[in-house]
């Protein structure tokens, strides 16, 4: 029975690696209660270990229309314009993002290396609203 013991000390220990190595979530946070009046402000936060080469901003009804081969391709009819046009946003970096107007968004950021991607759906943005994106580094996903 004692040899038991360990062996689920071990793989108890195991679990609990694996589960806590991804590191943060990519979450949205508001700053403030949205007034319902003025523009919307949305900085993005590189929180994860990856340099972010290419960052997209589109409607999420947008997103949802198009077939998925056209979401992932990072057609630019989709996503518009790259938001990093100087450089790359670092890791740490802050990015103040342009938002049209009030209403649900999507975002989609990949890595320096182009094998990752992070696709944030639904961000709903309100007027007046001051939001942080903060990319985690559990958020990142293989580019398909």
């Amino acid at each position: 029975m004692t040899p038991q013991v360990p062996r689920r000390a071990a793989v108890f220990a195991l679990f609990w690696l694996c589960a806590c190595a991804g590191g943060p979530p990519t979450r949205l946070r508001s700053l403030a209660t949205p007034t319902g009046q003025g523009a919307v402000s949305l900085e993005v936060h590189n929180g994860s270990d990856t340099v972010v080469n290419n960052l997209y901003l589109a409607p999420t009804a947008k997103v949802n229309a198009a077939t998925r081969e056209v979401r992932q391709d990072g057609s630019p009819e989709l996503w518009g314009a790259d938001l990093l046009t100087r450089s790359a946003l670092e890791v740490g970096g802050k990015l103040r993002v342009p938002v049209p107007g009030p209403g649900s968004y999507d975002i989609r950021a990949l890595s320096g290396d182009g094998r990752r991607e992070q696709h944030i759906g639904r961000l709903r943005l309100e007027a007046g609203g001051r939001y942080v994106l903060e990319l985690g580094e559990a958020g990142w996903r293989p580019v398909r």
